[in-house]
Protein backbone atom coordinates (compact mmCIF):
# COMPACT_ATOMS: atom_id res chain seq x y z
CA UNK A 1 0.00 0.00 0.00
CA UNK A 2 1.31 3.44 -0.87
CA UNK A 3 1.90 5.82 1.98
CA UNK A 4 -0.44 8.41 0.50
CA UNK A 5 -3.42 6.07 0.74
CA UNK A 6 -3.34 6.27 4.53
CA UNK A 7 -3.31 10.08 4.65
CA UNK A 8 -6.37 12.19 5.35
CA UNK A 9 -7.73 13.84 2.22
CA UNK A 10 -8.30 17.17 3.98
CA UNK A 11 -4.57 17.75 4.48
CA UNK A 12 -3.27 21.01 3.04
CA UNK A 13 0.32 21.30 1.79
CA UNK A 14 1.93 24.71 1.13
CA UNK A 15 4.65 24.61 -1.55
CA UNK A 16 7.03 27.61 -1.67
CA UNK A 17 9.41 27.73 -4.64
CA UNK A 18 10.28 30.48 -7.12
CA UNK A 19 10.82 27.96 -9.92
CA UNK A 20 7.39 27.54 -11.49
CA UNK A 21 8.33 24.29 -13.20
CA UNK A 22 9.59 22.69 -10.00
CA UNK A 23 6.69 24.07 -7.99
CA UNK A 24 4.12 22.76 -10.49
CA UNK A 25 5.75 19.32 -10.66
CA UNK A 26 5.78 18.95 -6.88
CA UNK A 27 2.22 20.27 -6.64
CA UNK A 28 1.04 17.77 -9.25
CA UNK A 29 2.71 14.91 -7.40
CA UNK A 30 1.05 15.99 -4.17
CA UNK A 31 -2.30 16.26 -5.94
CA UNK A 32 -1.96 12.64 -7.02
CA UNK A 33 -1.84 11.76 -3.32
CA UNK A 34 -5.34 13.29 -3.01
CA UNK A 35 -3.99 16.14 -0.86
CA UNK A 36 -4.85 19.81 -1.21
CA UNK A 37 -2.04 22.03 -2.52
CA UNK A 38 -1.47 25.76 -2.03
CA UNK A 39 1.39 27.37 -3.98
CA UNK A 40 3.58 30.39 -3.29
CA UNK A 41 6.33 31.79 -5.51
CA UNK A 42 8.28 33.70 -2.84
CA UNK A 43 8.55 34.17 0.90
CA UNK A 44 6.15 37.09 1.19
CA UNK A 45 3.50 35.20 -0.67
CA UNK A 46 4.36 32.12 1.36
CA UNK A 47 3.68 33.96 4.64
CA UNK A 48 0.40 35.32 3.27
CA UNK A 49 -0.70 31.83 2.07
CA UNK A 50 0.41 30.34 5.36
CA UNK A 51 -1.97 32.59 7.29
CA UNK A 52 -4.86 32.20 4.83
CA UNK A 53 -4.64 28.46 4.15
CA UNK A 54 -3.43 27.15 7.57
CA UNK A 55 -1.45 24.28 6.02
CA UNK A 56 -0.65 21.00 7.72
CA UNK A 57 2.78 20.82 6.05
CA UNK A 58 5.13 23.22 4.24
CA UNK A 59 7.59 22.33 1.48
CA UNK A 60 10.11 25.11 0.85
CA UNK A 61 13.14 25.57 -1.40
CA UNK A 62 15.94 26.96 0.79
CA UNK A 63 18.11 27.98 -2.17
CA UNK A 64 15.85 30.48 -3.88
CA UNK A 65 17.84 33.44 -5.22
CA UNK A 66 17.63 36.72 -3.33
CA UNK A 67 15.70 35.14 -0.49
CA UNK A 68 16.53 34.48 3.15
CA UNK A 69 15.12 30.97 3.28
CA UNK A 70 16.60 30.25 6.69
CA UNK A 71 14.95 33.39 7.96
CA UNK A 72 11.70 31.99 6.54
CA UNK A 73 12.30 28.71 8.36
CA UNK A 74 12.80 30.66 11.58
CA UNK A 75 9.50 32.50 11.06
CA UNK A 76 7.66 29.21 10.39
CA UNK A 77 9.20 27.67 13.48
CA UNK A 78 7.96 30.59 15.58
CA UNK A 79 4.48 30.62 14.02
CA UNK A 80 3.90 26.85 14.19
CA UNK A 81 6.67 25.04 16.10
CA UNK A 82 5.04 21.61 15.72
CA UNK A 83 4.18 21.88 12.01
CA UNK A 84 6.30 19.61 9.76
CA UNK A 85 8.51 21.38 7.20
CA UNK A 86 10.28 19.65 4.29
CA UNK A 87 13.13 21.61 2.71
CA UNK A 88 14.25 21.29 -0.89
CA UNK A 89 17.84 22.04 -1.85
CA UNK A 90 19.41 22.33 -5.28
CA UNK A 91 22.79 21.21 -4.06
CA UNK A 92 24.07 19.03 -1.22
CA UNK A 93 25.55 21.08 1.59
CA UNK A 94 26.14 19.59 5.03
CA UNK A 95 26.26 23.02 6.68
CA UNK A 96 22.85 23.89 5.19
CA UNK A 97 21.51 20.51 6.31
CA UNK A 98 22.65 20.99 9.93
CA UNK A 99 21.36 24.57 9.97
CA UNK A 100 17.96 23.46 8.68
CA UNK A 101 17.77 20.57 11.15
CA UNK A 102 18.54 22.92 14.04
CA UNK A 103 15.51 24.95 12.94
CA UNK A 104 13.35 21.85 13.34
CA UNK A 105 12.71 20.72 9.75
CA UNK A 106 11.29 17.22 9.41
CA UNK A 107 13.06 16.18 6.17
CA UNK A 108 15.59 17.36 3.59
CA UNK A 109 15.29 16.48 -0.14
CA UNK A 110 17.70 17.25 -3.00
CA UNK A 111 16.54 18.60 -6.34
CA UNK A 112 15.85 17.28 -8.84
CA UNK A 113 13.81 14.60 -7.09
CA UNK A 114 14.70 11.07 -8.12
CA UNK A 115 11.03 10.00 -8.19
CA UNK A 116 7.66 10.82 -6.71
CA UNK A 117 7.89 7.92 -4.26
CA UNK A 118 10.64 9.73 -2.38
CA UNK A 119 8.45 12.82 -2.03
CA UNK A 120 5.46 10.70 -1.00
CA UNK A 121 7.54 8.89 1.60
CA UNK A 122 8.86 12.17 3.01
CA UNK A 123 5.37 13.70 3.23
CA UNK A 124 3.92 10.61 4.87
CA UNK A 125 6.70 10.31 7.47
CA UNK A 126 6.66 14.05 8.23
CA UNK A 127 2.90 14.09 8.80
CA UNK A 128 3.02 10.87 10.81
CA UNK A 129 5.71 12.28 13.09
CA UNK A 130 3.71 15.49 13.43
CA UNK A 131 0.63 13.50 14.44
CA UNK A 132 2.68 11.62 17.02
CA UNK A 133 4.06 14.88 18.39
CA UNK A 134 0.55 16.32 18.54
CA UNK A 135 -0.79 13.23 20.25
CA UNK A 136 2.12 13.20 22.71
CA UNK A 137 1.52 16.87 23.44
CA UNK A 138 -2.17 16.20 24.03
CA UNK A 139 -1.38 13.25 26.30
CA UNK A 140 1.26 15.27 28.16
CA UNK A 141 -1.15 18.14 28.74
CA UNK A 142 -3.82 15.70 29.85
CA UNK A 143 -1.35 14.06 32.26
CA UNK A 144 -0.29 17.46 33.54
CA UNK A 145 -3.94 18.28 34.18
CA UNK A 146 -4.48 14.94 35.91
CA UNK A 147 -1.31 15.38 37.97
CA UNK A 148 -2.34 18.90 38.97
CA UNK A 149 -5.73 17.61 40.10
CA UNK A 150 -4.07 14.67 41.88
CA UNK A 151 -1.68 17.01 43.68
CA UNK A 152 -4.63 19.16 44.71
CA UNK A 153 -6.50 16.13 46.03
CA UNK A 154 -3.37 14.89 47.83
CA UNK A 155 -2.98 18.31 49.45
CA UNK A 156 -6.61 18.19 50.60
CA UNK A 157 -6.10 14.61 51.83
CA UNK A 158 -2.96 15.61 53.73
CA UNK A 159 -4.77 18.55 55.29
CA UNK A 160 -7.56 16.19 56.37
CA UNK A 161 -5.01 13.73 57.73
CA UNK A 162 -3.17 16.46 59.61
CA UNK A 163 -6.47 17.69 61.05
CA UNK A 164 -7.31 14.15 62.09
CA UNK A 165 -3.85 13.75 63.63
CA UNK A 166 -4.37 16.98 65.55
CA UNK A 167 -7.65 15.62 66.92
CA UNK A 168 -5.97 12.34 67.90
CA UNK A 169 -3.12 14.10 69.69
CA UNK A 170 -5.49 16.39 71.56
CA UNK A 171 -7.51 13.40 72.76
CA UNK A 172 -4.44 11.74 74.29
CA UNK A 173 -3.43 12.59 77.86
CA UNK A 174 -0.55 15.06 78.14
CA UNK A 175 2.58 13.19 79.29
CA UNK A 176 4.10 12.90 81.79
CA UNK A 177 1.24 12.99 84.24
CA UNK A 178 1.11 12.25 87.95
CA UNK A 179 -2.08 10.60 89.17
CA UNK A 180 -2.25 9.85 92.87
CA UNK A 181 1.29 8.66 93.71
CA UNK A 182 2.02 7.19 90.25
CA UNK A 183 3.62 8.71 87.18
CA UNK A 184 2.26 7.91 83.71
CA UNK A 185 4.15 8.56 80.48
CA UNK A 186 3.64 7.51 76.87
CA UNK A 187 4.74 7.88 73.25
CA UNK A 188 2.65 7.19 70.11
CA UNK A 189 4.38 7.12 66.70
CA UNK A 190 2.10 6.64 63.67
CA UNK A 191 3.38 4.85 60.57
CA UNK A 192 1.16 7.22 58.53
CA UNK A 193 -0.41 10.52 59.50
CA UNK A 194 -2.94 8.78 61.71
CA UNK A 195 -2.42 5.98 64.17
CA UNK A 196 -4.43 2.88 64.98
CA UNK A 197 -2.72 2.75 68.40
CA UNK A 198 -3.95 4.64 71.43
CA UNK A 199 -3.34 4.91 75.17
CA UNK A 200 -5.16 6.53 78.05
CA UNK A 201 -4.93 6.89 81.82
CA UNK A 202 -7.33 8.63 84.22
CA UNK A 203 -8.99 8.29 87.59
CA UNK A 204 -12.32 6.47 87.62
CA UNK A 205 -12.95 6.73 91.33
CA UNK A 206 -11.35 8.25 94.40
CA UNK A 207 -8.80 5.47 94.70
CA UNK A 208 -8.82 3.75 91.29
CA UNK A 209 -6.98 4.62 88.07
CA UNK A 210 -7.95 3.11 84.74
CA UNK A 211 -5.30 2.83 82.03
CA UNK A 212 -4.92 0.83 78.85
CA UNK A 213 -3.11 0.42 75.55
CA UNK A 214 -5.01 -0.56 72.39
CA UNK A 215 -4.01 -1.50 68.85
CA UNK A 216 -6.68 -1.37 66.12
CA UNK A 217 -6.28 -3.66 63.13
CA UNK A 218 -5.11 -1.95 59.94
CA UNK A 219 -3.72 1.54 59.41
CA UNK A 220 -4.79 5.03 58.48
CA UNK A 221 -8.08 6.86 58.81
CA UNK A 222 -10.41 3.92 59.43
CA UNK A 223 -8.27 2.56 62.27
CA UNK A 224 -7.80 6.04 63.72
CA UNK A 225 -11.59 6.47 63.75
CA UNK A 226 -11.94 3.29 65.81
CA UNK A 227 -9.47 4.64 68.41
CA UNK A 228 -11.70 7.70 68.81
CA UNK A 229 -14.79 5.51 69.09
CA UNK A 230 -13.02 3.32 71.67
CA UNK A 231 -11.99 6.29 73.80
CA UNK A 232 -15.49 7.78 73.62
CA UNK A 233 -17.15 4.54 74.71
CA UNK A 234 -14.73 3.97 77.61
CA UNK A 235 -15.23 7.56 78.77
CA UNK A 236 -18.99 7.06 78.54
CA UNK A 237 -18.76 3.96 80.76
CA UNK A 238 -16.49 5.81 83.21
CA UNK A 239 -19.05 8.61 83.56
CA UNK A 240 -21.85 6.09 84.06
CA UNK A 241 -19.82 4.52 86.84
CA UNK A 242 -19.13 7.86 88.53
CA UNK A 243 -22.86 8.69 88.40
CA UNK A 244 -23.88 5.27 89.70
CA UNK A 245 -25.48 4.21 86.43
CA UNK A 246 -23.07 1.42 85.51
CA UNK A 247 -24.59 -2.03 85.76
CA UNK A 248 -22.37 -4.62 87.48
CA UNK A 249 -18.79 -4.44 88.66
CA UNK A 250 -16.59 -1.83 86.99
CA UNK A 251 -13.62 -4.07 86.14
CA UNK A 252 -11.38 -4.42 83.05
CA UNK A 253 -12.97 -7.74 82.04
CA UNK A 254 -16.48 -6.28 82.24
CA UNK A 255 -15.43 -3.24 80.17
CA UNK A 256 -13.80 -5.43 77.52
CA UNK A 257 -16.91 -7.59 77.25
CA UNK A 258 -19.07 -4.50 76.71
CA UNK A 259 -16.60 -3.05 74.17
CA UNK A 260 -16.56 -6.36 72.30
CA UNK A 261 -20.35 -6.28 72.00
CA UNK A 262 -20.34 -2.63 70.94
CA UNK A 263 -17.72 -3.15 68.23
CA UNK A 264 -19.49 -6.20 66.82
CA UNK A 265 -22.80 -4.33 66.77
CA UNK A 266 -21.19 -1.43 64.87
CA UNK A 267 -20.45 -3.68 61.87
CA UNK A 268 -17.20 -1.80 61.21
CA UNK A 269 -15.24 -4.99 60.45
CA UNK A 270 -12.38 -4.03 62.76
CA UNK A 271 -10.88 -5.71 65.79
CA UNK A 272 -8.73 -4.37 68.62
CA UNK A 273 -6.06 -6.00 70.73
CA UNK A 274 -6.11 -4.38 74.13
CA UNK A 275 -4.82 -4.74 77.66
CA UNK A 276 -6.67 -2.78 80.35
CA UNK A 277 -5.62 -2.14 83.95
CA UNK A 278 -7.32 -0.88 87.09
CA UNK A 279 -4.85 0.34 89.72
CA UNK A 280 -5.98 0.70 93.35
CA UNK A 281 -3.74 3.25 95.07
CA UNK A 282 -4.78 2.06 98.56
CA UNK A 283 -3.39 -1.45 98.13
CA UNK A 284 -0.98 -1.07 95.15
CA UNK A 285 -3.03 -3.76 93.45
CA UNK A 286 -3.39 -4.15 89.70
CA UNK A 287 -6.48 -5.74 88.22
CA UNK A 288 -6.15 -6.34 84.49
CA UNK A 289 -7.56 -8.19 81.52
CA UNK A 290 -5.88 -9.07 78.22
CA UNK A 291 -7.77 -9.12 74.91
CA UNK A 292 -5.38 -10.88 72.55
CA UNK A 293 -2.69 -8.24 73.07
CA UNK A 294 0.96 -8.91 72.21
CA UNK A 295 3.56 -8.30 73.46
CA UNK A 296 2.41 -8.54 77.04
CA UNK A 297 3.23 -5.59 79.31
CA UNK A 298 6.54 -5.94 81.15
CA UNK A 299 6.75 -5.40 84.91
CA UNK A 300 10.05 -4.51 86.57
CA UNK A 301 10.19 -5.39 90.27
CA UNK A 302 13.24 -6.01 92.43
CA UNK A 303 15.43 -5.16 89.39
CA UNK A 304 13.99 -8.07 87.43
CA UNK A 305 11.78 -7.61 84.35
CA UNK A 306 9.19 -10.15 83.23
CA UNK A 307 5.90 -10.16 81.27
CA UNK A 308 2.87 -9.82 83.50
CA UNK A 309 1.40 -13.21 84.38
CA UNK A 310 -1.71 -14.17 82.39
CA UNK A 311 -3.59 -17.28 83.40
CA UNK A 312 -6.47 -16.71 80.98
CA UNK A 313 -6.11 -14.54 77.90
CA UNK A 314 -8.86 -14.02 75.36
CA UNK A 315 -9.58 -12.91 71.82
CA UNK A 316 -9.24 -9.34 70.54
CA UNK A 317 -12.46 -7.40 70.89
CA UNK A 318 -14.61 -7.19 67.76
CA UNK A 319 -14.04 -10.77 66.53
CA UNK A 320 -16.36 -13.17 68.36
CA UNK A 321 -19.60 -12.53 70.20
CA UNK A 322 -18.95 -15.51 72.48
CA UNK A 323 -15.49 -14.29 73.58
CA UNK A 324 -14.98 -14.19 77.37
CA UNK A 325 -12.69 -11.82 79.26
CA UNK A 326 -11.08 -12.51 82.62
CA UNK A 327 -9.68 -10.35 85.41
CA UNK A 328 -6.20 -11.05 86.77
CA UNK A 329 -4.59 -9.41 89.82
CA UNK A 330 -1.09 -8.73 91.07
CA UNK A 331 0.50 -6.60 93.76
CA UNK A 332 3.07 -3.91 93.07
CA UNK A 333 6.22 -3.88 95.17
CA UNK A 334 8.82 -1.21 95.82
CA UNK A 335 9.97 1.05 93.00
CA UNK A 336 8.29 -0.90 90.23
CA UNK A 337 8.11 0.08 86.55
CA UNK A 338 5.37 -1.20 84.24
CA UNK A 339 5.85 -0.85 80.46
CA UNK A 340 3.10 -1.39 77.89
CA UNK A 341 3.68 -1.77 74.12
CA UNK A 342 1.73 -2.16 70.91
CA UNK A 343 3.02 -4.85 68.54
CA UNK A 344 4.61 -2.22 66.28
CA UNK A 345 7.52 -2.15 68.72
CA UNK A 346 8.43 -5.69 67.65
CA UNK A 347 8.60 -4.73 63.96
CA UNK A 348 10.77 -1.75 64.93
CA UNK A 349 13.39 -4.00 66.52
CA UNK A 350 16.06 -5.43 64.21
CA UNK A 351 16.55 -8.78 65.92
CA UNK A 352 16.05 -11.92 63.87
CA UNK A 353 13.52 -13.88 65.93
CA UNK A 354 10.53 -13.04 68.10
CA UNK A 355 12.21 -14.58 71.14
CA UNK A 356 15.25 -12.34 70.64
CA UNK A 357 13.03 -9.26 70.34
CA UNK A 358 11.06 -10.10 73.49
CA UNK A 359 14.25 -10.81 75.46
CA UNK A 360 15.74 -7.53 74.23
CA UNK A 361 12.69 -5.62 75.48
CA UNK A 362 13.14 -7.20 78.90
CA UNK A 363 16.80 -6.18 78.95
CA UNK A 364 15.96 -2.58 77.97
CA UNK A 365 13.33 -2.34 80.73
CA UNK A 366 15.88 -3.60 83.26
CA UNK A 367 18.50 -1.16 82.00
CA UNK A 368 16.22 1.89 81.94
CA UNK A 369 14.17 1.01 85.03
CA UNK A 370 11.60 3.80 85.30
CA UNK A 371 13.46 6.33 83.12
CA UNK A 372 11.05 6.72 80.18
CA UNK A 373 13.26 9.20 78.31
CA UNK A 374 16.17 6.77 78.45
CA UNK A 375 13.83 4.01 77.33
CA UNK A 376 12.79 6.02 74.23
CA UNK A 377 16.40 6.89 73.37
CA UNK A 378 17.53 3.28 73.75
CA UNK A 379 14.83 2.10 71.34
CA UNK A 380 15.25 5.12 68.99
CA UNK A 381 11.65 6.22 69.46
CA UNK A 382 11.84 9.83 68.32
CA UNK A 383 9.19 12.05 66.75
CA UNK A 384 10.93 11.82 63.37
CA UNK A 385 11.19 8.02 63.42
CA UNK A 386 10.00 6.29 60.26
CA UNK A 387 8.35 3.07 61.40
CA UNK A 388 6.76 0.17 59.48
CA UNK A 389 3.81 -0.05 61.88
CA UNK A 390 2.16 2.20 64.44
CA UNK A 391 4.02 2.17 67.75
CA UNK A 392 2.63 3.00 71.17
CA UNK A 393 4.53 2.64 74.45
CA UNK A 394 3.48 3.58 77.98
CA UNK A 395 5.16 3.48 81.35
CA UNK A 396 3.78 3.53 84.88
CA UNK A 397 6.11 4.16 87.84
CA UNK A 398 5.92 5.63 91.27
CA UNK A 399 5.80 9.41 91.18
Amino acid sequence: MKAGKSLRTDIIVLVIDDDEEVRSAISAAIGRLNLHVVQASDHDQGIERFHSACPDLVIINIHMPEADSFGMLQILAELAPDMPVIVLAERGNSDDLMRALRLGVSDYLLLPLADEAMLEHSIYNSLRRARLVEENTRIRKNLESINAELERQIEIFQQDQQAGRHVQINMLPVPPQDISHYRFNHKVIPSLYLSGDTVDYKKVSRHEILFYIADVSGHGSSSAFITILLRFRIEQMRRDNVRGRFQGSFTPAKLLAMLNRDLLDSGLDKHITLVMFMLDDRTDTLTYSVAGHHPLPVLLQNDKAAPIPVARSSFPIGLFAEAEYFDETLSLEGDFALYLFSDGILEHLRHATMVEKENYLLSVVEKCKGDFELFKRTLSLSKSSSVPDDIAVMSVTRA
